[in-house]
């Protein structure tokens, strides 16, 4: 039989209609806002899409070839990013910052943590890109200008030079 000590004690230890409510409330709150299945589903489906709109070796080898220097090529490989993928990275930072992981995803927590702080650090970098990629444009468009010009003098130096030659000819056939 139970003393008024031992009843006391189970009465200081259960947890009351209030701490079940809030519990509940908390519950409640974790349910509606933790990614299902079906949302890991479609996050997957958004990385392979966006793995699939990537550049691959043969776009940057033909960026190579149209490009002044390989330094200027290193420097836009390093930084480029398509409005796709900004856009793309926004939605990715959107939805995980509004949802959560399930029960089952939480041993996984440490990954999603190191996800979210990786693509967080690539927004943090967009500004910087943007302004390499229009320098870097402006640079390429200043070649592309020096390269006509040259390509000028060039011809106009090979007109001359025929016509040296022909008056050479000419002065020997006399």
């Amino acid at each position: 039989m139970a003393t008024k000590d031992d009843i006391a004690n189970i009465e200081k230890r259960m947890a009351t209609k209030d701490d079940m409510a809030a519990m509940d409330k908390r519950i409640g709150h974790i349910e509606q806002t933790m990614a299902t299945k079906d949302d890991m589903a479609a996050m997957d489906k958004r990385i392979g899409h966006i793995e699939q709109t990537m550049a691959t070796k043969d776009d940057i080898a033909d960026i190579e070839r149209r490009m002044a220097t390989k330094d200027d090529i290193a420097n836009i490989e390093k930084r480029m990013a398509t409005k796709d993928d900004i856009a793309a990275m926004d939605k990715r930072i959107g939805h995980i910052e509004q949802t959560m992981a399930t029960k089952d995803d939480i041993a996984d927590l440490p990954l999603i943590k190191q996800a979210v702080f990786e693509i967080l650090e690539a927004v943090n970098e967009i500004p910087t890109i943007k302004q390499n990629l229009a320098e870097m444009s402006e640079k390429l468009e200043d070649v592309i200008a020096t390269q006509a010009r040259h390509e000028l003098a060039i011809q106009s130096l090979a007109v001359r030079s025929l016509v040296h030659e022909n008056e050479i000819r000419a002065l020997k056939a006399k």
